[in-house]
């Protein structure tokens, strides 16, 4: 349930609108000027509430839910309780992320600077680009039209910022450039020193970090994340990428499209994820290591080594997640032998 002290409603919408938003048939003897005033979970939705159906193990919930209508796939339609107006998706759980964004669509650019932020005379603001409290945009930055900055952000000099981007309280950016349709949480630095150093018993010597961040269209990036610039070459996220909180990506590592890190994970320099790979929480990756398009790592997995395209690997080291599997199987067996042999 949205609070509306922190989130702003953009509805009403009526019925039929929202259906043809998502592409979602009608269902129900309902009228399609009924007016949807909110979004809300099955057990708390009420008159003039839209909620949504993906699990089968909430169908008890929506057979006795008071929401005027529900997003559901062809095979609840005759589970829904009477009254209930009903729009039919082969995806529920993706029309509702859609229709909820349209009930609360992210914030865009107002065109206020406030009065306490310093704006180098070189910097170029596009329209209505908002900059908050205490912000701080240097000499020879370019910020695309729309984008909103909250306060206490930091963006250095020469780094680029798209159209239609956020970048959430104190976040750092330095040595960057940043596509259209980025949001960053509180808290994420992009472009610091990558962990370059050359060991020397009398004192390890600092490698210079002469790349620079890459960020691709429409990624999501989570608070206090971590993304250190390449050594020489460039550190890349791909299009499409969303990012958890607390994540660390080292120096020169390459994303491709459409990757997902769950919270927590590391990946050391020089890695690359080939498109749409999905690293579960807690993963690590050594460096110098490629996993595979579409391939799958879960959570709390060590990498070492190269993971083909489309396996799911788990464990430590991280390996064929059947193998890992019967490997735990074989382990638990042995442990039970030895111990009924006492």
């Amino acid at each position: 349930m949205a609070d509306s002290r922190f989130f702003d409603n953009a509805g009403p919408f009526s019925l039929e609108e929202l259906a043809s938003f998502v592409g979602a048939e009608v269902a129900g003897n309902i009228s399609l000027t009924l007016a949807i005033t909110d979004v809300m979970p099955l057990d708390a939705a009420g008159s003039g509430h839209l909620s949504f159906l993906s699990n089968p193990k909430y169908a008890e919930e929506y057979k006795t839910s008071s929401a005027s209508a529900c997003i559901v796939s062809k095979q609840m339609v005759d589970a829904a309780p009477d009254g209930m107006a009903l729009l039919v998706s082969d995806d529920p759980y993706k029309a509702y992320a859609r229709i909820a964004a349209k009930f609360y669509p992210k914030a865009v650019g107002d065109g206020i600077i406030h009065p306490t932020a310093y704006v180098s005379a070189g910097a170029k603001l596009g329209r209505n680009v908002s900059v908050g409290a205490f912000s701080v945009i240097e000499e020879g930055v370019q910020i695309g039209d729309n984008t909103v900055i909250d306060a206490h952000v930091v963006i250095e000099r020469n780094v680029t910022v798209g159209a239609d981007c956020h970048l959430n309280a104190q976040v750092t950016l330095k040595c960057c450039d940043l596509g259209d349709n980025v949001t960053l949480h509180s808290g994420v630095r992009i472009g610091c020193d990558g962990f370059g150093f050359a060991p020397d018993p009398t004192g390890h010597i600092k490698i210079p970090q002469l790349g620079r961040v890459k960020i691709g269209q429409s990624v999501e990036i989570g608070a206090n994340t971590t993304i250190d610039r390449g050594a020489g070459p460039d550190t890349i996220i791909g299009d499409g990428c969303w990012i958890d909180n607390l994540c660390q990506i080292g120096h020169n590592v390459k994303m491709g499209r459409g990757c997902i890190l769950a919270a927590q994970t590391g990946i050391s320099g020089s890695s690359i994820l080939e498109d749409f790979v999905v690293l579960g929480g807690q993963v690590g990756m050594a460096g110098h290591v490629t996993v595979g398009m579409g391939a799958t790592v879960t959570a709390k997995s060590g990498v070492i080594s190269d993971i083909p395209a489309g396996q799911i690997y788990a464990g430590f080291p991280a390996r064929p997640r059947k193998e890992f599997f019967r490997s735990v199987a074989t382990l638990s067996k042995l442990a039970k032998n030895k111990g009924s042999r006492k």
